[in-house]
C-alpha cells in the first residue's frame, strides 16, 4: 500500500528495502534525522517502547508523543534534550516537533549519555543485584 502511495504521488526520496539483517540496525538508525514514537493518548504509559531505547543508544533524535504525566513524559522533563516530547493525537504539535528536532544536533548526547548510563546490560543487571541486596 504505501509503494502505490508512492507511486501514486510521484514521491523521489522514498525508498523500499527488503527486511534488512538486525546487526545492521545500529547504522540504520543513525542514518535518520528523526525519530517518531507515536503514542495515543493515554497508551504511553505501559512501557518505555523498544524502539525507543533503541533510537537513544545510537543519539538519535526523536520526537515522542505522551502526555506529561507519564512515564515517557517524565522521562523527557527529566532529562531535557533527550527527545522533544509532544501532545499525542495532534497534526499541528507532532509538526512542531519534528521540525525541533530537526534543528538539534546530529548526534543527541543526552540520549545516548542515558543509554549508556541506564540502558546497558551490565548496568541494568548491576543495578537489578544493588537492588536485590537493599544496597
Amino acid at each position: 500500500r504505501l509503494e502505490t502511495m508512492v507511486s501514486e504521488r510521484d514521491l523521489r526520496n522514498v525508498m523500499f528495502f527488503p527486511l534488512q539483517p538486525y546487526e545492521a540496525l545500529p547504522a540504520l538508525l543513525k542514518l535518520a534525522d528523526c525519530h517518531l514514537v507515536v503514542q495515543k493518548r493515554g497508551a504511553a504509559d505501559a512501557v518505555l517502547p523498544s524502539k525507543l531505547t533503541n533510537i537513544l543508544a545510537v543519539g538519535g533524535n526523536a520526537v515522542i508523543t505522551a502526555e506529561p504525566e507519564t512515564e515517557l513524559g517524565q522521562l523527557c522533563d527529566a532529562y531535557p534534550g533527550i527527545a522533544v516530547c509532544v501532545e499525542p493525537e495532534s497534526v499541528n504539535a507532532l509538526v512542531g516537533g519534528i521540525q525541533q528536532a530537526l534543528t538539534m544536533p546530529k548526534v543527541n548526547t543526552v540520549a545516548r549519555e542515558y543509554a549508556e548510563r541506564t540502558l546497558d546490560k551490565e548496568n541494568v543487571l548491576n543495578q537489578f543485584i544493588a537492588d536485590i541486596r537493599g544496597t
